[in-house]
């Protein structure tokens, strides 16, 4: 009886020591899968070049700040938005953030002119 009891512990043992071996080589892949995912890069988010192409206009006048179609075509399509008024000002403030880190770019616009900017992260 006591040697059946040993044989059955040896073989939990042996079962539960093939499901770590495997649980492990399979992490290992899946992680080394993960390193390989293309994650945005700088080069796709807007660096601070393009941040600078962004022209802002008067808050008071709300003129001389680019539309969101003509930022967009600098810093691409906006991850986020938000919108608020004040008064009778219709505020939006969109986001143009990476997926793979800090990197963000927010643009305020007022009566449909941008009318602030503020960066996060940028090189």
């Amino acid at each position: 009886m006591g040697k059946l009891i040993k044989l059955i512990f040896l073989i939990i043992a042996v079962l539960v020591l093939i499901f770590i071996v495997v649980g492990v080589f399979r992490g290992v892949s899946i992680i080394g899968n993960e390193a390989k995912k293309p994650n945005q890069s700088t080069s796709v988010m807007p660096g601070k070049s393009e941040y600078d192409k962004v022209r802002v206009g008067d808050v008071k006048t709300e003129k001389g700040g680019m539309t969101l179609k003509e930022v967009e075509s600098i810093l691409g399509k906006s991850t986020s938005q938000t919108e608020g008024t004040s008064g009778n000002l219709k505020m939006e403030i969109y986001t143009f953030a990476s997926t793979g880190g800090p990197n963000s770019i927010l643009v305020t616009f007022i009566s449909g002119h941008a009318s602030g900017k503020s960066q996060t992260g940028l090189k």
